[in-house]
């Protein structure tokens, strides 16, 4: 087997404009260098990668429970970095606690509870993750 010669790269190049057009190979070759070059960095391990945050988002603080009928009320402070609040829920002290709702406000209300003492902890959540649970809360409704 031979290399190509001049002949054959004219065929494979009238193959290539018929196919692709004129005007698409630029774009063609654009993406085809991007695509080499991606994969060189990749390699060489010069990528840039996202650095893990010095420090985790805090926890919400000041959280309250207010009782009402068949609900519970509850509130709590912003954290810096939130865009969301994860609110969960345990019959008993310390959990485990289940996943109730989600929330960019700092209230939520839990309704359609029957007696009993209920237990909460509420998360933030941020673009570095979610944040430890706050501290406990209880209520019993009324």
């Amino acid at each position: 087997m031979g290399e190509f010669s001049v002949f054959h790269w004219l065929i494979v190049l009238a193959i290539v404009l018929i196919f692709f057009g004129g005007r698409r190979i630029p774009e063609v070759m654009k993406g085809l260098g991007e695509g080499i070059r991606s994969f060189k960095d990749g390699m060489s391990g010069s990528a840039t990668q996202t650095a893990a945050p010095s420090t985790p988002i805090a926890a919400p603080g000041g959280l309250n429970a207010k009782p009402g009928r068949g609900q519970i009320g509850l509130s709590w402070s912003a954290s810096s970095g939130a865009s969301n609040y994860n609110v969960k829920r345990s019959g008993s002290s310390g959990g485990p606690y289940a996943l109730i709702g989600s929330t960019a406000a700092t209230n939520y209300s839990d309704e359609g509870l029957s007696g009993g003492t209920y237990y909460y902890v509420v998360t933030s959540v941020g673009s570095y993750g979610e944040s430890v649970n706050s501290v406990e809360v209880s209520a019993t409704p009324a």
